[in-house]
């Protein structure tokens, strides 16, 4: 930013002739003439870079100064950072300095006082003598002015220095000003930035209604249908319906109850050979219920499979019977003794309980001993061996 005027020279000129006490009526002049022409100049700027460096010429116009910096208030970090130093290359050496005065606790003391509070400090080129200023309007603390003197407080000063708080004072409203500026700024920015950011989203929350495979219809308090996506419109049409018929039959009769109840319903509805889980949300406000339909035709197809084969498990299972528990047999001629306390040949208890079917012969054993006994008998008959006779069988 480049700014150019004579009016800081007024400052020096009448400053200096105040100082020597040679000041005539037209030099107090001039001295006002150049703190309005201030205020109209600071009042144009609209950032605080500009602020600052016309704040700059007007104070060097006092002839106070070999060096000076203005360190603002950082609103994210809290603390004070330099925001404009002339010469520029003091700007390490005033950096430093303000730090030891942090140190010292000058600055923090010089920072709640509304007028200038001088300082002597120790640098590496010899001693110091500063002035402190705060850049405040009312009780907000914007920054702090520094000021390295080019010579000893003299009495002579003390009009150049109240000067010095006025220009101060009026760079202080200008910075605040502008500070106020940006922050709204910011804000408005932030507001757009967010209201963008809620338009995409509304217009992705659209586009999932419109592009979800899924039917998605608005149907109104009375009935009538509002939107419909394309997968809606294909369950309209199956229906008989289309946007702006009136619905009846069930699915009125679900509307009706979601609206009664203030709550979601849920139904199942056939659409051709498609079944589908409808979800009914009411927005009573509005005056409107949004119905979500989701596809569960496999799924009911995977349910009828589950049913069906359970089904059959179930039959498969009354056809199976099993013998299990304590068995009362007798030890002699092996009956078995029922639940009622009959007792029944082993064959017939089984069969009754089992899909057992029983047939009947003679072990090897038994028929031995068979005809062991027959050949015993008064005039037995020849038997043949019992081998031979299972295989006479066998064949």
């Amino acid at each position: 930013m480049s700014y150019d005027s004579v009016y800081p020279e007024f400052l020096r000129t009448g400053v200096g002739k105040l100082q020597q006490r040679e000041s005539c009526t037209g030099d107090v002049l001039g001295l006002f003439s150049a703190l309005e022409q201030f205020r109209r100049d600071i009042a144009d700027q609209r950032d605080l870079d500009a602020v600052l460096r016309v704040t700059e010429l007007y104070v060097f116009g006092l002839d106070l100064f070999t060096a000076a910096g203005f360190f603002l208030a950082n609103p994210q970090t809290f603390d004070f950072d330099m925001a404009h130093c002339s010469p520029e290359g003091q700007s390490p050496f005033l950096a430093k300095l303000i730090r030891q005065e942090i140190r010292a606790g000058r600055f923090a003391w010089a920072l709640r006082q509304n007028r200038p509070v001088f300082f002597n400090s120790q640098s590496e080129s010899g001693p110091v003598r500063g002035v402190f200023h705060t850049l405040g309007v009312a009780t907000h603390r914007l920054g702090m002015f520094c000021g390295v003197l080019k010579k000893e407080h003299v009495p002579s000063q003390e009009v150049t220095f109240n000067l010095l708080s006025i220009l101060l004072g009026a760079a202080s409203h200008a910075l605040g000003a502008v500070r106020t500026a940006e922050e709204l700024q910011n804000k408005v920015l932030a507001a757009n930035q967010n209201l963008q950011q809620a338009l995409k989203e509304n217009e992705v929350l659209a586009r999932i209604a419109a592009e979800s495979p899924s039917p998605v219809l608005r149907l109104s308090r009375s009935g009538r249908v509002l939107y419909s996506n394309q997968s809606g419109t294909e369950a309209l049409e199956a229906k008989g319906w289309q946007v702006g018929d009136l619905i009846s039959g069930e699915w009125m009769e679900m509307l009706g109850d979601a609206f009664e109840n203030g709550a979601r319903h849920e139904f199942e509805a056939i659409v051709k050979d498609r079944a589908y889980a409808v979800l009914i949300v009411p927005v009573a406000e509005a005056g409107y219920a949004n119905f979500y339909g989701t596809d569960i035709t496999d799924r009911k197809r995977a349910e009828a499979e589950r049913e069906r084969l359970i089904s059959e498990l179930r039959d498969a299972l009354a056809k199976v019977k099993t013998l299990s528990g304590l068995v009362p047999i007798c030890a002699w001629c092996k009956k078995i003794r029922d639940d009622q306390g009959f007792w029944k040949h082993i064959e017939v208890y089984i069969q009754s309980r089992s899909e057992a079917v029983f047939t009947h012969g003679v072990c090897p054993d038994c028929l031995r001993k068979f005809t062991s006994d027959l050949a015993k008998l008064p005039g037995g008959a020849e038997v043949a061996e019992p081998e031979a006779e299972l295989h006479h069988q066998a064949q």
